[in-house]
């Protein structure tokens, strides 16, 4: 006996285009898949099934998942698709409307790659999308301190072809080395490039290979790590298990004090955390994942006292925002970045984004839910904001012409696929000849 569950039409290689009272998708070459979805399907699953069906590359490419949802028997809104909730919202479709098969429309963002090696990760390995983010936030923080490297690596005198065919590894430039392992990742720059020659070992060991220390996110939560391909190559490699505890101190470490941006994992310890606070004196980058920041929430705001060169923080969840905010204003006179996409941000997280962070230059929270008259009170607070992402945040249309008034200072303020919709006010308040749906349960739709 098969499991239930839903039909569902996955669409690609096209862009969705809104009408009046409709969705629908064109493109020269658009494609179309069925796919049977069972109920209680997570968004992560979600997404392997699309990578799988569609071809696209997961490396290449971040998805949008728009479905096409009817609000009544004639209507039909864009709802974007971006977590448990909305897919088990969006399986429900055949139930609350009678429809019988649902419809998925995907457009597709190119990923910017800025770490070449990362770049070509087999496809069993995924880079969190809180990962990805904090490698963008590297770019914008750190772009002028590349350029500059890149600028000293191009004034070495050049060579002929002869002298470029004679060339050996151990002759490379060191610090051109330096500054490409820079950029590598942390399972490379401990696995892969110490093992080519001495001089590429003798480089992998400078404090500035390690100013980036953004560990892997996702490690299973026990004392030692046990399993996941990071892991399994550490005990290859060392014939020994480590405690994530001994490991993140290790790495840390390997930074001589000169850590810049550090991301920990979600199984890092009070005790690790509170190290890293100590031997990180320089960071400007911080990335602190949803399960940190429910984990840690008590000894955050004291360890980001201790940051003063602290220019960008980002989020991956609301949790403690205005506890989390306040030493910034005090000690971290820098601070200009906050990044917290697709999180919930209400009148609270907002007020303490207008009261802790006065010098705040960008802020990125697409893909919130945000309340209409939170994202107004940091548009009137926030007086030197220059650019802000508030692209596929539910809670205000993207056309409101208040806020885009109020917005007209910020040279680039970008709200493109924002909306206002609640479809369970939809389906209880909509009637539908002398039937009234409450929930959208028992509705009879002509």
């Amino acid at each position: 006996m098969t499991a239930a569950g839903v039909a569902v039409h996955c669409y690609w290689n096209g862009r969705v285009k809104k009408e009046k009272g409709d969705v629908d998708y064109e493109g020269e070459n658009v494609n179309i898949m069925p796919v049977k979805l069972n109920y209680g399907t997570t968004y992560a699953e979600l997404l392997d099934k699309i990578y799988t069906i569609t071809g696209i590359d997961r490396w290449g490419f971040e998805l949008n998942i728009i479905c096409r949802y009817p609000i009544s028997s004639r209507e039909y809104k864009p709802i974007p698709i971006k977590n448990d909730e909305a897919v088990e919202l969006m399986l429900e479709v055949p139930i609350r409307s009678g429809v019988y098969c649902v419809e998925i429309y995907l457009e597709t963002n190119a990923v910017n790659k800025p770490f070449h090696v990362e770049a070509n990760a087999p496809a069993n390995v995924q880079i969190s999308p809180l990962s990805h983010l904090l490698k963008q936030e590297c770019n914008a923080v750190y772009s002028n301190d590349w350029e500059t490297s890149s600028k000293h690596s191009n004034d070495s005198p050049k060579k002929d072809d002869n002298q470029m065919e004679r060339r050996k590894w151990e002759e490379l430039n060191m610090d051109c080395l330096v500054n490409v392992f820079q950029k590598v990742g942390m399972e490379s720059l401990l696995l892969d490039v110490p093992l080519v020659c001495k001089s590429w070992h003798k480089a992998s060991l400078d404090p500035k290979c390690w100013e980036f220390l953004i560990f892997p996110e996702y490690i299973k939560p026990d004392d030692i790590w046990g399993r996941g391909p990071f892991a399994e190559r550490l005990m290859m490699e060392f014939q020994q298990k480590f405690s994530v505890t001994t490991f993140i101190k290790f790495v840390i470490d390997r930074s001589c004090g000169h850590a810049t941006a550090l991301s920990l994992p979600i199984c890092c310890t009070e005790e690790a955390f509170k190290y890293a606070a100590n031997k990180c004196p320089k960071l400007k980058l911080l990335g602190l994942n949803a399960d940190l920041l429910h984990k840690h929430s008590s000894i955050i705001p004291k360890l980001i006292s201790r940051w003063k060169n602290l220019q960008s923080l980002v989020l991956g969840s609301s949790h403690g925002m205005e506890e989390i905010l306040a030493p910034i204003r005090l000690f971290c006179r820098n601070f200009t970045r906050l990044s917290a996409p697709k999180t919930n941000v209400g009148n609270k997280e907002a007020s303490a984004i207008v009261t802790s962070l006065p010098n705040l230059r960008y802020l990125v929270l697409n893909g919130a839910a945000i309340e209409r008259e939170s994202l107004v009170m940091i548009l009137q607070g926030c007086k030197r904001l220059i650019e802000i992402d508030m692209r596929d945040c539910d809670g205000f249309d993207e056309d409101d012409a208040e806020i885009l008034k109020l917005a007209s200072h910020i040279p680039s303020f970008m709200c493109e696929g924002s909306y206002l919709y609640d479809p369970f006010d939809d389906y209880e308040h909509t009637q539908i000849g002398h039937n009234y749906c409450v929930y959208g349960y028992g509705c009879s739709y002509d």
